[in-house]
This record gives structure tokens, C-alpha cells and sequence, in this order.
């Protein structure tokens, strides 16, 4: 079991810290096969791993960042803004997907 869990853990450590690496000279091109092929077999599945770990976080920061009204900030940086990049953008797409991206943006008035 324990070498089934590093199995997991040492590639998304590896993409996680070296996502500068598949940057493109040109982001206007059309997503290349390898670039899809890469999403949905590396990219999207360990989004998932990746979109609970930062939700469990958010949870643990809550007592912290309820009393100084930075919920909602935490709230896009951990859950909004990645959920958007692994989900809802076009497979293949690293570079603009903000403007696929559905969700409002959430609003920092009354953050303090």
C-alpha cells in the first residue's frame, strides 16, 4: 500500500513543481494530441487529488480566516480558481482558460 501511495504522490510532485515546462512558444495554437493525451491522463486525474487536498485546506483555514473576513479570497485561491482550471476548461488548454471559465468572478467588496 505504501508503494502504491508514492507511485501516486512522486509524479504529481514532479508535474505539481515543473508546470513551467510544458509552456509553449506560441499559446495561440491549438492544443497538440500530446497536450490532450497529457491532460486527461495526467492533468484532470490528479486535479482531483489535488482539488480535495486544497478543499480539506480551506476547511483547516476557515478558523483563521473567517475572524479577518478573507474567506471568499481563500475561497477562489483554493477551490474556485483550481476547480476551474482542472474542470472547465477544454482539454488541452494550459494557457487560456480563464476565458472559458463560466463562474463569476467573486467579488473582494466586502471582504474588509
Amino acid at each position: 500500500m505504501k508503494r502504491v501511495i508514492m507511485l501516486l504522490i512522486i509524479p504529481f510532485f514532479v508535474f505539481f513543481f515543473n508546470a513551467s515546462v510544458f509552456a509553449q512558444a506560441n499559446p495561440s495554437q491549438t492544443p497538440s494530441v500530446g497536450d490532450i493525451v497529457g491532460d486527461v491522463l495526467w492533468i484532470r486525474p490528479l486535479g482531483c487529488i489535488d482539488t480535495t487536498l486544497r478543499g480539506i485546506a480551506f476547511v483547516v483555514s476557515l478558523p483563521v480566516t473567517i475572524p479577518l473576513k478573507k474567506a471568499k479570497g481563500a475561497e477562489e485561491f483554493l477551490i474556485v480558481d483550481p476547480y476551474r482550471f482542472y474542470f472547465k476548461r477544454p482539454l488541452g488548454e494550459f494557457y487560456r482558460w480563464r476565458q472559458w471559465s463560466p463562474l463569476p468572478t467573486i467579488s473582494q467588496k466586502g471582504d474588509g
